[in-house]
């Protein structure tokens, strides 16, 4: 557009314009070198070069544009003296290369702006990895030691195997009816016998629990002695109780007790005169006074 202008004032001012075209052409061409122009050590890569130094020459580009639009302004002045015609001539192209150098000046700035952001960034990254500079202001405070983690509580001592449960009374009221040993038959009055057991007088149905801990080895009717309903408890090591009368048995021949269950209830069956528990204690196989083991 710039050489269109020039080609039509040059047939009206054939004197001077030759010059003056070639002036403003040096011009031109040394405004457009200049926005072509970077400093033959100035790279990214290069991470000596400051944010200081590429403002600095930045600087240096705007001075050296801003001369190049005087100078060139001052020329034109200085031979425009032929005509108006001459005169708009120079405006034109003063206010055209203007815009060129201003240009040029802005785009470089705008590109060395660019790089020493990019410098200073790298820089500020390799100072931070190597340890240097200013600490950040916003970095997280550090975070506090853990506390040391509670140590486990011991593991409980194993508990001890319950120790064998002591003999327990048949009977809760241990209401002694006839001892062990010699007495009078109750069946035949006068005759003397020898009386295996303890008698406890209860009511019908009264619980009757296991001495100690056992196998049951006879549960039902049975016909030697007194006869009637009968358990017997084998407690091993050669000790053997048993209930005598019943009148109901809770428990069932090779069932495991442990003292204090309930194997049947108090009754008068067998001979009998009344509703009671006769008691018998055999160690291998000889009676014992069963009010010894209560």
């Amino acid at each position: 557009m710039t050489e269109n202008f020039f080609d039509s004032v040059r047939s009206k001012c054939a004197g001077s314009v030759p010059e003056l075209l070639r002036a403003l052409s040096t011009v031109r061409d040394r405004a457009a070198g200049l926005a072509d122009w970077r400093p033959s050590d100035w790279h990214l890569s290069d991470l000596r070069v400051s944010g200081a130094q590429a403002g600095q020459k930045a600087a240096e580009v705007r001075a050296r544009a801003i001369g190049l639009g005087s100078s060139a302004k001052d020329w034109i002045e200085a031979r425009d003296t032929p005509s108006r015609r001459t005169g708009a001539l120079s405006i034109a192209a003063a206010v055209a290369i203007g815009g060129l150098v201003g240009g040029a000046v802005n785009a470089v700035e705008t590109d060395l702006e660019l790089e020493r952001q990019s410098v200073v960034t790298e820089l500020a990254a390799v100072q931070g990895g190597e340890g240097g500079g200013d600490p950040d202001p916003e970095a997280a405070e550090p975070v506090p030691a853990a506390e040391p983690a509670a140590e486990p509580a011991p593991d409980p001592a194993p508990e001890q195997a319950a120790e064998p449960q002591g003999p327990v009374p048949p009977v809760d009221d241990m209401v002694v009816t006839s001892p062990f040993g010699y007495r009078n038959n109750p069946m035949a009055p006068g005759a003397l016998e020898f009386h295996t057991g303890t008698d406890f007088g209860a009511g019908t149905g009264t619980p009757v629990k296991a001495m100690l801990g056992g196998t049951v080895t006879e549960a039902g009717w049975h016909t030697t002695g007194g006869g009637g309903l009968r358990v017997v408890v084998d407690h091993g090591d050669g000790l053997q109780t048993t209930y005598n009368h019943l009148n109901s048995i809770d428990v069932s021949v090779g069932q495991a007790v442990d003292a204090g269950v309930v194997v049947g209830g108090i009754g008068s069956t067998g001979n009998s005169t009344g509703p009671h528990l006769h008691f018998e204690v055999l160690r291998h196989g000889n009676y014992e006074d069963p009010m010894g083991w209560l």
